[in-house]
């Protein structure tokens, strides 16, 4: 027996379940999990979420990461994970993630151990559980998305190199699930080691597999242990003990009541004095005292944790707990790149299964969950794009039609020389740049962006991290620009100006295409474009969802009012226009009352477009034309009004507003410094 879909996840924790519901809704979504759903590491995590704040946090965010995992990170995933957070955010608050907050309503944020400042957004002490468990009432409304128990993948399918599915195990039966993707969310490891706060179940199958396919894989001996978990004697899973604790003020104590470490150092370090401290004292435990806290705290925050102790005879608000170091997290894994994708074609590794370099030799406190989604969204958006993506421009059509433009564009900006620049740097030096998103928005026009620089220097390197059509947001990092400083000084502007625009067009096209993603309608451009600026402006409507109407005057035969005027009626118009122009061109008719309506069809006129009518004339337009010919509705029409037209049942609706009404989208390239060389 074989099953086809077109993407199979394995694993249902939070990278899991994002990733199937950040991939489009037309894609048949196939997920496996090994136990249940709920019986995954997600609904265990206890502290928080970490979360950019603002720009006055992105240094001291980056350097508690760094610090945290012994400089061993890769910067650039450390730098998206970051800039990438607050699009995060914005989806688990749409699912309806209750985060805890003040008395006005605001996030509260927490600390945790090596953060050099509160910026960990928490639900009590279930934050993991409280996300994933929104992630999983979301993808239950999902059609597209199905979810199979107790389903084990027992090995890759694979053809000519490429993954084309997995074989999996349900009870006795073995079958295949062939996919266009397959994305690996398997876990970690914990369920190799005797103390572990993972699951039994999680055995890292995904490093097992990747071994045998000799798929590259990274660090797989840097393991975390978490400094404090629940003492027993039992060989249960050990219960974490969550580091917020000791951000809220909890103590370590030896056997003799004395403080023998900085709580709040990172993990790894907490963890080696704790097994020093048990080695010297000869016992089997530490002491924690959560008294600090404050009951009220305790109680609010960490209710989870007072129970689990109580259950267990310790009352935290009375006495001490007993603690010891367990396994807790996997650093390394199956080796991904920044859009989360694996050395072998077609498969991608998402969560604690995968290494992108985020956490370094030690994962900073709450980092996981961060990363994981924002890994798991960067695949779907890789995979998506493999679906959806829009056409760009060829080599012929950039020589002949769009280097013109832009090197008209950069004459403009710099007739004779950048005076400011000249002034500054009067020699080369090698710098970069980045391109930063300020608002929430489509991106179109990179390729365009990345020309103008070239134009004025071959050698100057891009490396975007967003694609167009990608939906994008405040704060988000789109690209590193590494040239010349005087260059990248000098292009600065010009490639901002096409950005920004297209990007504008593209994201107010969109905003009208999805008004309309429950019809059958196509949305079409005009040639109300500015001067110049058509071949641009057209294909950044492309990317938002929409199509275009005539690029020019030649491309098709549109009857407006002016040339019926001159023809002397509707029905000459379109006979001369049937005579003239070749057969293989429509002839589109635009008529503003029923009189023209009836003559456009007694014409013949192959599409016949109701302009600025009332809505009760183009109910009557409508009925009478009565499918003869197709029809379009043009008009003033906006995002603002067009849900008036939508549902009469015409073929297409054409907007001007698209390109001549559309506000830029605000982008900016920043922290422009000096660099060595290149890697």
């Amino acid at each position: 027996m074989s099953k086809k879909t077109d993407v199979l996840i394995v694993g249902t924790g939070c990278s899991g379940l994002y990733c199937a519901l950040k991939l489009p809704g037309n894609l048949n979504i196939h997920m496996i999990t090994k136990s249940c759903v709920e019986e995954s590491d997600s609904f265990l995590a206890q502290g928080g979420i970490c979360m950019f704040k603002d720009e006055s946090d992105y240094h001291a965010f980056f350097k508690d990461t760094l610090r945290a995992g012994h400089y061993e990170n890769n910067p650039l995933s450390v730098e998206l994970m970051i800039r990438s957070s607050r699009a995060v955010l914005d989806d688990l608050l749409s699912y309806g993630t209750d985060f805890a907050r003040d008395e006005e309503g605001n996030l509260k944020y927490t600390r945790e151990g090596a953060h050099s400042t509160n910026r960990i957004l928490y639900h009590e002490d279930i934050t993991g559980k409280e996300i994933t468990s929104k992630l999983y009432a979301e993808v239950k409304t999902r059609k597209n998305i199905t979810i199979e128990e107790y389903v084990t993948l027992t090995d890759l399918l694979v053809k000519n190199g490429k993954c084309v599915g997995g074989r999996v195990r349900k009870g006795d039966e073995e079958y295949d699930i062939y996919a266009d993707f397959v994305v690996l969310a398997t876990g970690g490891i914990g369920g190799k080691y005797k103390n572990s706060t993972n699951y039994r179940h999680l055995t890292g199958d995904a490093i097992d597999l990747a071994k045998k396919y000799n798929i590259e894989t990274e660090h797989l001996d840097y393991v975390q242990i978490h400094p404090t978990t629940f003492y027993s004697e039992d060989n249960e899973r050990r219960f974490l003990i969550s580091e917020s604790v000791r951000g809220e003020g909890a103590l370590l104590y030896d056997k003799n009541g004395n403080r023998f470490v900085n709580e709040l150092l990172p993990r790894d370090v907490v963890s080696d004095a704790i097994k020093k401290q048990m080695e010297k004292d000869g016992t089997d435990y530490v002491l924690e005292d959560l008294r600090p806290i404050g009951e009220k705290e305790l109680k609010e925050h960490f209710p989870n944790i007072v129970q689990y102790c109580l259950d267990k005879g310790y009352d935290v608000t009375k006495e001490c707990i007993p603690v010891v170091p367990a396994q807790h997290y996997f650093m390394g894994g199956v080796k991904v790149n920044e859009n989360s994708k694996t050395s072998m074609e077609n498969l991608y590794a998402v969560g604690e299964t995968a290494c992108n370099g985020v956490h370094g030799k030690n994962r900073l406190a709450s980092n996981s969950l961060l990363e994981s989604l924002v890994f798991a969204k960067r695949a779907a958006k890789d995979m998506t794009r493999k679906y959806e993506a829009p056409s760009m421009f060829d080599k012929t059509t950039l020589k002949l039609n769009v280097d013109p433009l832009i090197l008209s564009a950069l004459r403009e900006d710099i007739t004779s020389e950048d005076v400011s620049t000249c002034s500054v740097m009067r020699t080369a030096q090698l710098g970069e740049v980045e391109l930063i998103c300020k608002e929430n928005g489509i991106i179109a026009g990179l390729q365009i962006f990345e020309r103008t620089f070239k134009l004025l220097d071959e050698d100057v390197d891009l490396h975007f991290f967003a694609h167009d059509g990608d939906e994008v947001h405040k704060g988000e990092l789109l690209a590193k620009v590494t040239g010349d400083m005087r260059t990248l000084l000098e292009g600065e502007r010009t490639a901002l100006n096409y950005l920004q625009r297209m990007s504008g067009i593209a994201t107010y096209t969109r905003k009208m295409a999805d008004l309309l993603e429950d019809t059958d309608i196509k949305l079409l451009d005009t040639r109300k474009t500015t001067p110049n600026n058509r071949i641009f402006e057209k294909y950044a409507v492309k990317v938002g969802g929409g199509s275009n109407h005539r690029y020019n005057l030649t491309d098709g035969v549109l009857l407006k009012d002016n040339h019926i005027g001159a023809a002397g009626s509707v029905t000459k118009a379109v006979q001369m226009a049937r005579d003239y122009a070749p057969s293989v061109r429509k002839i589109e008719v635009e008529v503003e009352t029923l009189d023209m309506v009836k003559e456009a069809v007694a014409a013949g006129a192959d599409i016949i477009m109701l302009d600025n009518m009332s809505t009760e004339l183009l109910k009557q337009s409508i009925d009478y034309i009565d499918k003869r010919a197709e029809i379009e509705i043009s008009g003033n029409v906006t995002a603002e009004n067009i849900n008036r037209v939508k549902d009469m049942g015409v073929d297409f609706i054409s907007s001007g507003a698209l390109t001549h009404s559309a506000k830029i989208l605000d982008l900016s390239l920043k922290n422009l410094h000096a660099i060595n060389g290149r890697d």
